[in-house]
């Protein structure tokens, strides 16, 4: 019985293991820019920010590398998708903390070089649940990159 047990206990454990794994496997790396901590793609895009909180809003900055017509493109459009559920929602937030605080799909600026890269823009962020989400990041209507972050529960 005491092996029965052991030998549970042991699956049980891989299996925890493998998941985590998994997970850990889907999220974008963290990469350096001038000494900073970005996630997302090398020399494409990165975001600088705290940990993502379900629910909450909080600033990141976004960075580009690119050509100066690439990044000329505007508007700058987010699509965050949960990759448990598929669901596509609106992560960009404008007058963030405010009554007038709303979800939008894109904001009209993007500013100049920053920490290394060519271009930035400020943002507010808030996704809804807790999980692993994909931020679609779209210039002028064309795909720049994605990145992957875990959103955790407050």
């Amino acid at each position: 019985m005491k092996k029965v047990l052991l030998v549970i206990s042991v699956l049980l454990l891989f299996v925890s293991c493998k998941s985590n794994t998994e997970t850990e496997d889907k999220l974008s790396p963290v990469f350096y820019s001038n000494g900073i901590a970005l996630i997302g793609v090398e020399g494409t895009i990165g975001i600088l920010g705290p940990e993502f909180i379900a629910n909450k809003v909080n600033k990141y900055m976004w960075h580009f590398w690119g050509t100066s017509d690439e990044l000329a493109l505007r508007p700058f459009r987010v699509e965050a998708i949960n990759l448990n559920t598929e669901q596509k929602v609106k992560a960009l937030v404008e007058n963030g903390g405010t009554p007038q605080e709303e979800l939008v799909w894109e904001y009209d600026s993007i500013a100049g070089p920053n920490n290394g890269a060519d271009a930035h823009v400020p943002s507010n962020l808030k996704l809804p649940l807790a999980g692993i989400w994909q931020l679609d990041a779209y210039l002028g209507g064309k795909h720049k990159g994605s990145i992957v972050v875990e959103v955790n529960e407050e």
